[in-house]
Parts: C-alpha cells; structure tokens; sequence
C-alpha cells in the first residue's frame, strides 16, 4: 500500500475522534477553533467510556457504541445547560464559528499535521510498516485483540500479558481507535496504527497547542501597559498551531522512542489541560496577567472534569505531566490572590499571612507523606535507590550541564542510536528571547519556570544518576524522553506568543522611525507574523534536527530483506507472519517466542499467538510450555498443557530483537522444540519456520 492509501483510514481516525467530541463541545456552547481543540479529549474520553460500557454490557465495541455514548453524553450535557438557562443563567458562546476566527487556526492545524506526517513518515516507504521496538509488538497486538474479540475495556487490556487476571488496567483508547481504523476501512493492523498515529499526533495536538496559545497569551502583549492588536489572539492561536509541527521532542520522539503509543496520545491532550486550569483560575483585577477565561466558571470545570476523563483513558501518565506544567501557574495565581487580600486592609493582610502559612504547611505534609511513599515504595530499608531505574532509557548518558543546554535548545538525545541531535538554531533563537520576554515580563513568569522545570527535569534524568536524579524523575520511570516530550506543551504558545506579540510590536516600531504616528494596520501585522511564523517553522522542517529524528525513526520502521541486525522482523519473517492464516485455522493459537517476532503473527496475519508481548506474567501452564516445549514427546506435564491450551503449531525464528539472550531464554523450550522430534515443518520463508505440533496430538 501507498501512503496515498492510507488517507481513508486517517480520516477514519479523525472522525471518530473529532466528531463525537465536537458535539460534546458544542453542547456546552463552545464554538469554533475552541470547540475542535477540545473534541481531541473528549472524543478520547467518549471512546474510553464506550470500550467499558461495551464489555460490561456484553456487547461487541464499534463505531456505534462510540456513537450511543456520545449521544447519551450530548443529551446529560443539554440537560445540564437547559437547567443553567432556566435558573437564569444562560450559556454564553467560547469563541466563534466566523471564517475570520476559525479558518485561519484551522488552516494552521492543517499545515502542521502535513508537516509532522510528513517529517515522521519521510524515510518510511510504506503505511504497512511496523515499528521494530519492543513496545510495538505490545501495542499491534492489542488492536487485533480489540477487532477480534470486541472487547476495548481499558479495564482488560492489560490481560494480554496477565491472562490469568480478571482485572487487568491499560489504557485502550489508542488501540480501540486503531482497531476502528480497521473495521471501517479493511486496513490491516500496521496501517490502522500508522494511520491513528497520523489522525492524532497532528490534529488533536496543533489544535491543542492552538488553544493554550490563546488562553495563555491570546490577549498578552509583549510588554505591559500596551494594549494588543484585536487580532492578535487569532494569529497567536494560528501560529501555536503552525509551531506545533516544530519541535523535536513532541510529537516525534515518542514515535522514536518505545515506540509509545497511548503515552504519546495522552500527551497530545496537555496543552489543552494547561489551558484549561488557566481558565479555571480567576486572576484579581490588579493581576498584571489574566488567561482567556469566558464564563460562566462551572462549564470550565466541568471542562477540566472532562478532559482529565480523556487524559487518563489516554494514558494515565499525562496527569503526572500537567501537574508539572500546571503548578508553576497555580503558584503565581495564589501569590495574586494574597498579594490582592493583602491590599485591601490590615485585617485581610493579616488573614492573607494566616491563609500562606497554612497553605505553605499543608505543602509541607504532602511533600513529606510523598516521600515516604517513595521511599516504602522502592524499600529503601532494603536496597538503595541507587540500585532502582538503572535500565538503558533510564542511564544517564552525558552531563548534567549539557543535558540542560540540549533542554535550552529545544533538542536531544535521538534513540536508537542515543546520539544528540543538532539544535535548530532558528526556533531556539526564538524560544530563547521568549524566555527573555517572560521574565521581563510581570505576571509571565510562571511560564519561564514551567519550561525551565522541565528542562531540568529533562538534565536530572539525561545527565546524573544520582538518588535525586532518579527520586525526582521516577514518576516518568526516568526516561529522559517521556520527560523532554512535555517541553512543547509550554514551548509551542510561548514561541507563538513571541512571535504574534513581537511582530506587532516590531512593526509599530518601524512605523514610528518612518514618522508614521498612526498604529500598523491589522493587514500588516498579520501578513508580518505570518510570514515570521511560517519563515521559523520551514527553517525548522528542512533543518537537521527534525530531518535527523525522521531518519531516526526511518531506521525504526526499516525492514531488513533477510538479516534482521537485532531486530524484530525481515522480509522472509514478515511475508510468513502475514500469511500465516493460510496454513493455521482462524481460532487456533499459536506457540511462539516473542523475542524472536513471532508474536506479530497475530497482529499481522490475524492468528492469536500464546506470547503476544515480550513480557508478562503468563500462569503456570504457559510457563511451562515456554522453558519445557521441547520435552513434550517424553514428559505428560507438558503435554496436558498443550492439551489444555489447545496448542497445535509452533513459530521460530533463530534471530531475536537485540540478539537478547538473556531476557529470551524465559522462552528456551521453545527454541529447542524447533525441528525437534515432537513437531512436523509446514511452512518456511527464510529463517523462519511454522511447525505443526505432533507430540501431544498424534
């Protein structure tokens, strides 16, 4: 399949997402570029709720179960805003549908998901490719699970590696979307992964950072006392959309990286959870900064409830990401709010000191119970931290310093191959001076130590081992990437915001040397910031920084013709798996060694394999099977377990994932069981081989 053809299923994908949350937006009266920021959340969280609603109804998931749960949402939600008109209180319009207000943002999300499929795909030669890492084979498994078996529960997900559980939590969102794709539209698995990639690493994210670009600083100017150009939250929203496409760490490293699905969706959500606590907060007058906040304060909320449900159904690590972005925002609106108390007489002053001092005791507490809970956690009586989160991701590689410098720049480390990818120059200009800009700037500051917390965040888990280093990054596992992929959300509307307010201002400024007194006409200083917005974004396209992470992830999709060099999977391997339905009936299971690529016969060729992931807590009958296939013909132990899992063939393939032996040899029964006299061969294609299984049956 071309690229060309895998458009049907990326507009699957957005559609599935878009449209039922785009009606739940509607229904609290959110309108234009607002409402289709926030139709990436809850659509996830519209998808999230229907994955369990199906499977405790008993019922198979499908496009119409997302469509009823919509449906019954919308109704709770008319029902909610008829009872606010009725009490008196009307629900104003957020935002508008006005071509002038909706299509230049639109226009911008458009240009950055092109980009960020076509900087991601570049060196991927076609949308049936599978990402060669070890969290693939989890993630492509789990969408033929979802289309086989109907059961898209984030709440039984995670029995793909625990099939002993009747409980067992991982996020599905993801995988149901994939398997959506694939529903309606016929792809297979690879290409409805692909294409969920695409459908939402693009739009949900450059309308997200739109969104928080306009909350935040749609009405900041570059300096205080001045008063923005009426234009200026349109072209700051537009050009944190355009930007969105910009910056390595988001949303291409994670596709790198993992490679981390789910992690990398949820991810796509926190701009608009940054925007939204913003709006929730309510600045005092004197404030010399106040977000976008349209009323009325209960529909925010409600908002906020929201996209935490999509969030968390996305994956539950990005509400661990916005509290970092979100506490520095919260620090200064309570410091506003005190400064304000205190201002208005000795008796407030006095009650302001007791509210700070009761907080500040409060934060004490809390940190110190975390503590501990980190501390009983990882058994420090025990073993040290120090023996904790030292795996590859987690090792620090370089130095503190340089880390922060990469963090500074807006670059990285680049996976597999860990090496630093230049910065691009222009854009870190650029984020340099708006960093500049927010600390000059009364009432911005939040922003400057938001971005600066990740970047250190980003240094303790790339540069330093320490006990500190991992206790402050242990939340992220201690993986640079996960941490480094956060930097955008604050990033892409601070770089936009420099670009929109410092257009403007510059072009004032070159009106006033040519004698001009009147103000820049809004013509000018749109057509000035969108030439500015679109100059740093192709600077940054073509430049070597994303050109490397696309090669980078090129190298991650590659498909050896028949030596694999510690991959997955090669061609011969690939067209087996693919055709494997031809010789195994639908229904049988396959024993396979998932370290060698086996398992993504399920994902590939639609037959359920014993060991769909490379790890996991199997019971004691696959157990078995794993470290003693081999003894079959002589032990009735094994036998009654391949009897009792109904297992008639064999997959292998002498080549594992990172040449891994130690990890693999959970499976060595199976290895040795290979051309054994228990098993009889069916079907070759290179070094890889289909048996049936004799021993227990004939």
């Amino acid at each position: 399949m071309t690229w060309i053809g895998a458009a049907l299923p990326v507009v699957a994908t957005m559609l599935v997402v878009f449209v039922p949350g785009t009606a739940l937006a509607a229904a609290l009266n959110l309108r234009g570029a607002t409402a289709l920021a926030l139709a990436g959340p809850l659509g996830f969280g519209t998808i999230g709720v229907a994955g369990v609603a199906s499977a405790a109804l008993h019922v198979p998931f499908g496009w119409w179960s997302v469509a009823v749960t919509a449906v019954v949402a919308v109704l709770v939600l008319l029902g909610i805003r008829l009872l606010a008109a009725r009490s008196g209180a009307p629900l104003p319009a957020w935002d508008s549908w006005r071509p002038s207000a909706v299509l230049p943002v639109v226009l911008g999300v458009g240009i950055a998901s092109v980009a960020i499929g076509s900087i991601a795909f570049a060196a991927v030669p076609s949308p049936d490719r599978v990402s060669q890492t070890y969290d693939a084979v989890f993630h492509l498994n789990a969408v033929q699970s979802i289309v086989q078996s109907g059961d898209a529960s984030s709440l039984h997900l995670y029995r793909l590696t625990h099939p002993t559980q009747t409980t067992a939590i991982y996020p599905a969102v993801f995988h149901s979307i994939a398997a959506l794709a694939v529903e309606t539209t016929g792809v297979s698995v690879p290409v409805a992964v692909n294409a969920a990639w695409l459908g939402t690493a693009g739009p949900v994210f450059a309308f997200a950072c739109a969104f928080a670009a306009r909350v935040l600083f749609g009405g900041t100017s570059l300096r205080r006392g001045e008063t923005p150009s009426a234009v200026q939250p349109v072209l700051v929203a537009s050009a944190g959309a355009v930007l969105a496409s910009a910056f390595v760490a988001f949303p291409y490293l994670l596709l790198d990286f993992g490679t981390l699905y789910p992690n990398g969706l949820a991810y796509t959500t926190l701009p608009v959870g940054l925007g939204l606590v913003a709006a929730a907060t309510r600045w005092p007058e004197s404030a010399p900064w106040r977000p976008e906040a349209p009323g009325p304060l209960w529909r925010t909320l409600l908002l906020l409830l929201g996209w935490l449900g999509g969030a968390a159904f996305a994956h539950p690590r990005s509400l661990v990401a916005v509290l970092v972005l979100v506490v520095p925002l919260l620090v200064a609106w309570f410091g506003a709010r005190m400064h304000a108390l205190a201002g208005r007489s000795p008796r407030a002053a006095r009650r302001a000191r007791l509210i700070v001092a009761a907080v500040v005791v409060a934060v004490i507490l809390v940190a110190a119970g975390a503590l501990l809970f980190v501390l009983h956690y990882y058994d420090v009586g025990h073993r040290p931290i120090s023996d904790h989160l030292n795996g590859g991701p987690a090792r620090a590689r370089e130095g503190f310093g340089t880390a922060v410098l990469q963090g500074l720049l807006a670059t990285s480390l680049v996976s597999p191959s860990q090496l630093p990818l230049p910065p691009a120059v222009l854009l870190a200009v650029v984020a340099l001076a708006g960093l500049v800009a927010l600390a000059l700037r009364p009432g911005l500051r939040w922003a400057a130590v938001t971005y600066l917390a990740i970047v250190l965040l980003y240094a303790a888990a790339a540069g330093s081992d320490s006990d500190l280093a991992k206790l402050a990054t242990g939340l992220w596992d201690k993986d640079k990437f996960r941490i480094l992929a956060m930097l955008p959300t604050i990033a892409v509307p601070v770089v936009a915001w420099t670009l929109a307010a410092g257009g403007a201002e510059l072009v004032a400024v070159l009106r006033r040397r040519a004698q001009r007194r009147q103000d820049p006409r809004d013509r000018t200083v749109i057509v000035a910031v969108s030439a500015a917005t679109l100059l740093v974004a192709a600077v940054t396209w073509v430049g070597p920084a994303l050109t490397g992470v696309g090669t980078a992830i090129g190298t991650v999709f590659s498909l050896p013709d028949t030596d694999k060099h510690q991959r997955l999977l090669d061609a011969d391997e690939s067209l087996l798996l693919t055709h494997v339905g031809r010789f195994v009936p639908a229904g049988q299971v396959i024993v396979d060694d998932p370290w060698d690529g086996s398992a993504l016969a399920w994902a590939l060729g639609g037959r359920q394999t014993l060991f769909p992931h490379l790890g996991g807590y199997w019971g004691a009958e696959r157990k078995l099977v794993a470290e003693h296939l081999d003894a079959a013909p002589r032990d009735p132990a094994v036998c009654a377990a391949v009897r009792h899992l109904d297992l008639h063939w064999l997959l292998t393939d002498p080549q594992h994932l990172w040449d891994n032996t130690a990890q693999a040899k959970a499976f060595i029964g199976i290895d040795r069981a290979a051309g054994g006299s228990g098993v009889r061969l069916v079907a070759s294609s290179g070094s890889t081989r289909l048996y049936r299984i004799t021993a227990c049956w004939d």
